[in-house]
């Protein structure tokens, strides 16, 4: 199949060119304004590399850097940021809980913490986007995700161990029914920054919504989900020629002058989207205005890693490997006692009634207590 391209296509390359040119005469120190493009200066467009962007240079230098470096130890605190991506929820949870490890987590340690914050009207999580929360028995939503991350620290690190794709880590998360395409993919993105998981940076991507339409505006002819990964990785592979053909100079990422990876293909794309729209519609919006100075660049320490070198794309037959339902708790329906052992038959979420199980007490007073305590509740109300 071949696909025309349109002239949003050359305009992507640069958008991409220039976006990265501000960045750079930003991080050099020159005044404003960083560009002449009247959209680039008016609204705020993330960077052209993904690693760039503010949030991401904190999880590198300051979650991923500092602090223990087994996996385990790594992997709690990536996921830890990347449960509610707030550089203030992070930087207060790390001033308050000392060690801020897996090894002495403990719930109500945290609980504390993040409680003040919300009592005290302080928004926990990032205003980028909103993540939704899985239903683990809490009233409140970063409760329900501090459970989460529990759930996922039993598992992921062994998980991550025997990964043999990157494919294979979204898959798994993919399979807890809160984790969807974007959040599981920037959580394996935030992961890849550090050495719990060492594939190449061009083996994996998931279009999302926003690339979608961005790719759509590059091309005449509709692009059948089958193809859009084809159509990124070819986007990547040809980038020197784009630009070469367009008379742009392109100064890459870092002294390297590394290529745009897959996810900076995939999240420009989306920049462009919001680019053409910005430059075709009359919609008010606040002006972008920067948030100050930005640092000395820091990439991975992890991107040296020999592993990185080899290419493991994950083909089609693999990928349709069976998907593991996580369970979560919809209600608790009756009681009993076994050998002195208090069971709840548990209702599951998306399972019908037949499907119900007995459930030992402990368990799921640590995984599910709020739907625990609301059957206490009922059945004292009963008495």
């Amino acid at each position: 199949m071949e696909f025309e391209p349109t002239p949003s296509f050359d305009t992507f390359w640069r958008l991409a060119a220039e976006r990265h040119d501000i960045d750079a005469r930003r991080r050099s120190g020159l005044p404003p304004p960083w560009t002449t493009d009247p959209i680039l200066q008016s609204y705020k467009f993330c960077n052209t590399f993904r690693v760039l962007d503010r949030v991401s240079q904190f999880l590198v230098t300051e979650v991923i850097e500092k602090g223990p470096q087994k996996l385990e130890e790594v992997t709690f605190r990536v996921l830890l940021f990347s449960t509610y991506t707030s550089i203030r929820t992070y930087e207060t949870l790390r001033t308050n809980i000392q060690p801020l490890t897996w090894r002495t987590y403990n719930r109500a340690t945290y609980e504390k913490v993040l409680r003040r914050l919300y009592d005290n009207g302080i928004s926990i999580y990032t205003g980028a986007y909103q993540k939704p929360a899985p239903e683990l028995g809490f009233a409140e939503s970063f409760m329900n995700h501090l459970a989460l991350l529990e759930v996922l620290m039993r598992e992921l690190p062994a998980q991550l161990k025997q990964a043999k794709y990157m494919a294979d880590v979204f898959g798994y998360l993919r399979t807890f029914k809160s984790m969807g395409d974007f959040t599981a993919y920037q959580l394996v993105l935030n992961l890849s920054y550090s050495n719990v998981m060492n594939f190449s940076e061009y083996d994996f991507v998931v279009i999302g919504i926003g690339s979608r339409r961005g790719l759509q505006r590059c091309f005449q002819q509709h692009i059948p989900r089958l193809a859009e990964v084809d159509l990124v990785r070819w986007m990547q592979v040809t980038q020197e020629q784009h630009f070469e053909r367009l008379g742009i100079t392109f100064n890459g990422l870092g002294p390297d002058c590394l290529p745009m990876m897959l996810c900076d293909i995939e999240h420009t794309l989306c920049e462009l989207d919001k680019y053409v729209r910005r430059c075709t519609q009359k919609t008010k919006s606040r002006p972008f205005e920067p948030s100050g100075k930005l640092g000395k660049i820091r990439l991975p320490k992890a991107w040296s890693h020999k592993s990185r070198r080899v290419l493991r794309i994950k083909c089609l037959e693999e990928a349709e490997a069976e998907v593991l339902e996580k369970f979560v708790v919809e209600s608790i329906e009756a009681h009993r006692e076994v050998h002195g052992v208090r069971e709840f038959l548990v209702l599951w979420d998306g399972y019908p009634e037949d499907e119900a199980t007995w459930e030992p007490e402990d368990d799921l007073v640590e995984d599910a207590p709020g739907v625990v305590n609301a059957y206490l509740d009922r059945i004292q109300d009963r008495k």
